[in-house]
């Protein structure tokens, strides 16, 4: 009885919270060029296997590119220098738990050709492939995403 109440209560609040908000989540768009062909690095979620960019919660004390760095490394085990423009934002839903999601835009910065360790904090808790960019828009399982994808596909890297 005691989990129902939490998990009502849980509900109730994100309702009331998305009515008026967005919270935000910073990424890392991976992205390289391999025998001229474009291509992107997708992770699953640690929860539900989804396909998905490295992203985290902004931190008081990092910079949102610093974030984006940060969330490569600990989730894909990449490393290099982040863009320090905004490449992109997407309005999505972070889920809590089961049945519970909050609005969620995510802020989207490119991350190009980045470097892979052998050894980094969630080796073995996700799946890590780089993806032709037309596999990537078809895996990723996110509808906003897959937007940011496309374009990235008609632009092309940054010069």
């Amino acid at each position: 009885m005691e989990y129902k109440a939490i998990r009502d209560w849980l509900a109730g609040a994100a309702r009331i919270f998305s009515a008026r908000n967005s919270a935000l989540q910073i990424s890392a768009l991976p992205c390289r060029t391999r025998n001229g062909k474009l291509e992107v690095c997708l992770i699953t979620s640690r929860g539900g296997g989804r396909w998905i960019i490295p992203k985290g919660w902004p931190e008081s004390d990092l910079s949102h590119v610093e974030i984006a760095a940060q969330e490569a490394w600990e989730e894909a085990g990449l490393t290099g220098a982040v863009q320090p423009d905004l490449y992109a934002s997407y309005a999505a839903s972070k889920q809590l738990e089961p049945g519970v999601g909050i609005p969620v835009r995510i802020d989207v910065y490119l991350l190009i050709e980045p470097e892979q360790a052998k050894q980094f904090p969630e080796l073995g808790e996700r799946k890590i492939k780089w993806l032709s960019i037309d596999r990537a828009i078809e895996r990723a399982d996110d509808s906003g995403l897959r937007e940011v994808l496309k374009r990235l596909k008609i632009e092309g890297l940054p010069a």
